[in-house]
């Protein structure tokens, strides 16, 4: 079959490339279909692009990716779903096509989405194989249900077709390209679409030849796009000795997460190209050693020479003030590089959160948002430590910043 696969996404600040499209296509050809892209973050006229991308390549079918489904800080929010929405009714009326929907964003509540959005069929988690296995149901006109979910295995090979997207007008306008080394968490954040997922590896050397893939053409400044680096310390250091071994001379930023690292680590990523790291720290229900962790590894980061930034998530149901400000002193104290704060919790279906809030109804009088919408498909968010109060506890120190307050991210800021 002749897949179109169509990136809607068209948030710029900063934009990212549509990497997970770009796994899809290989996948696709690999199994003997024909697949193309069309991008729309930069069009001046996306259904003139996108009618022209039809016409030109005749596909039996399309495939669109929900990356987000809003940009999930409170205060600059922007919603995605409806401009998605209108292209999907504009394919589907127009051009009288099918539509399959991917991306993170379907996982935060897959029956809803679909529903929004008026498409036909949706994958929920890696789609690189089931999207094969639903064109093979769909060509022989099988009674196919709606949602399909998705799968991975270890050290599967994909390799990512990089040139089927403009990397230059990415660059020029502050995105950076990514990869991926794994897909799932192990992690049990109340909080995150990913935690308790089953966890893949890819293998190194062909995450490593993607990499070279753009080095060869000129390009060497990288962003990891895992959840967390290190959900894997073995799987961490064979990556970058791999990494380190193929002597490529870049530059990358990655998220990780407290443990899972020790000297040898933050030597290697030091060696490998790593300036700067993003630790996602939160402040819900830890235990003992927690903080901890969070020493060993600011300190481990800033002794290799590679800057660190915090990504920190508080004011969880029942977080009392005196607990907040005891995680601001203790970044006083380990004086990483910059710590941004977010005391605004997004809400999603499916999340563990979500449903101890919905239970206490003096939870539920700090919602903001669409809170009449129990589907979550619309931004509805969490507070009770409003950003005045935020103000207050910071008190002018400069090694904080209150998320959201402004649009960017850390490898564009730091």
């Amino acid at each position: 079959m002749k897949v179109l696969l169509v990136n809607p996404n068209r948030y710029k600040s900063p934009p990212v490339p549509p990497i997970g499209l770009e796994y899809i296509a290989s996948s696709l050809e690999y199994n003997g279909h024909e697949a193309e892209i069309i991008d729309v973050c930069f069009s001046e006229d996306l259904y003139k692009d996108i009618d022209n991308a039809v016409t030109s390549f005749n596909p039996d079918i399309i495939g669109i990716t929900v990356r987000n489904i809003d940009s999930v800080l409170y205060h600059t929010n922007e919603f995605f779903l409806d401009e998605i929405k209108d292209i999907v009714n504009h394919i589907k009326l127009k051009h009288r096509l099918k539509v399959i929907l991917g991306g993170t964003g379907v996982s935060t509540n897959p029956e809803g989405i679909l529903e929004y959005l008026n498409a036909d069929f949706a994958i929920v988690g890696p789609a690189e194989s089931k999207i094969n296995e639903l064109l093979e149901k769909i060509s022989n006109s099988s009674e196919i249900k709606k949602i399909h979910w998705g799968n991975f295995r270890n050290n599967t090979s994909c390799p990512r077709r990089p040139f089927k997207i403009n990397y230059k007008r990415y660059l020029d306008a502050g995105g950076v390209i990514g990869f991926e080394t794994h897909k799932g968490c192990t992690s049990s954040c109340i909080y995150c679409l990913e935690a308790d997922s089953k966890v893949f590896f890819k293998n190194p050397e062909d995450v490593i030849e993607e990499i070279k893939n753009f080095v060869d053409i000129g390009y060497n400044h990288f962003h990891l796009c895992d959840s967390e680096f290190n959900e894997s310390y073995e799987y961490s250091v064979e990556f970058c000795t791999v990494l380190k071994n193929a002597d490529m001379n870049i530059k990358w930023a990655v998220y990780m997460k407290p443990g899972n690292s020790n000297k040898k680590l933050f030597r290697l990523l030091k060696d490998t190209g790593v300036y700067l790291i993003t630790l996602s720290v939160d402040s819900y229900q830890k235990c003992s050693n927690y903080w901890t962790e969070i020493e060993k590894f600011i300190f481990g980061a800033k002794s290799s020479g590679i800057r660190i930034v915090v990504d920190f998530l508080t004011g969880f149901p029942y977080d009392k003030e005196d607990h907040i400000v005891e995680c601001l002193n203790q970044f006083r104290r380990l004086q990483p590089d910059s710590v941004g704060v977010n005391t605004y919790i997004r809400l999603y279906k499916s999340l563990q959160i979500t449903n101890i809030i919905l239970k206490d109804r003096k939870l539920r009088d700090n919602l903001l948002g669409k809170t009449d919408d129990r589907t979550f498909v619309k931004p509805v968010f969490y507070n009770h430590i409003s950003t005045e109060k935020l103000k207050q506890l910071i008190n002018g120190d400069t090694l904080f910043r209150i998320e959201g307050l402004e649009k960017g991210v850390n490898y564009s800021r730091v």
